[in-house]
């Protein structure tokens, strides 16, 4: 059964309650996140003054570096979702910096990303909120390859457009999902993940706010080797 996560329903209204809970947790994350660097630059250190040079302990130790940088991001981008704050961004800047988030994860199981998103559209409306969703679809497309052990895995970004509609697909060659995930992936408090692993966004929350904020829709068909998820944009209130 393909994994999805979902989490429950918040009410957009608590949006003051979230920003202080999230302001707390963020103060309590930079800290450790701090030392992790700290103990990176010891560990470097080191490892100059013992004259030790490995290309895999040094490969690591910036692996590990750009990690905890993504996860800082990750702080500020949510805080900036919370905050609404909206602005005017390139498309394609957008899904690039949404794939280098997940980048070593794809990396580690050796999943290849294939990208056609050459689109100079700009996209003009809540940049987080779309960018947390393309990281939401890109992990469970990733962890769907993973449980199953697909051979030579793969996920396809792409985007097209008409004169109406921007449209984001995300594909993989997981297999598909059956008709009964498939009738009930958008629904509140449904996941075929274990509650100690569920992450991100969350596909209820996912198609609920990209049409409240941005009057937009996220849906999910089965292809021919996987599923593909397709985000559809108006064109008229977001450029």
């Amino acid at each position: 059964m393909r994994n999805v996560d979902m989490d429950l329903d918040t009410s957009l209204n608590e949006t003051p309650l979230l920003q202080e809970l999230f302001a707390s947790i963020a103060h309590q994350w930079r800290g450790p996140l701090s030392q992790i660097n700290s103990i990176i630059g010891n560990i470097d250190n080191r490892l100059y003054a013992l004259k030790i040079e490995d290309s895999i302990i040094t490969e690591q130790l910036l692996q590990i570096e750009t990690i905890t940088k993504q996860m800082s991001q990750s702080i500020d981008d949510y805080r900036v979702f919370l905050s609404k704050t909206q602005k005017s961004s390139s498309l394609k800047e957008l899904l690039l910096t949404s794939l280098e988030s997940v980048r070593l994860s794809l990396e580690e199981n050796e999943i290849i990303v294939e990208q056609e998103i050459e689109m100079p559209a700009q996209f003009s409306g809540d940049e987080q909120l779309l960018k947390q969703v393309i990281i939401t679809l890109l992990n469970n497309a990733k962890d769907a390859l993973v449980s199953r052990n697909i051979y030579k895995p793969f996920i396809k970004i792409s985007t097209e457009s008409d004169k109406d509609f921007l449209f984001i697909k995300i594909c993989d060659n997981a297999g598909g999902m059956s008709k009964s995930v498939k009738s009930k992936i958008f629904e509140p408090n449904f996941t075929t993940k274990h509650s100690s692993e569920g992450t991100g966004l969350g596909l209820f929350m996912a198609k609920k706010l990209l049409n409240q904020k941005i009057h937009a829709a996220l849906s999910v068909k089965n292809v021919e080797s996987g599923v593909c998820f397709t985000i559809e944009i108006p064109r008229n209130k977001n450029e």
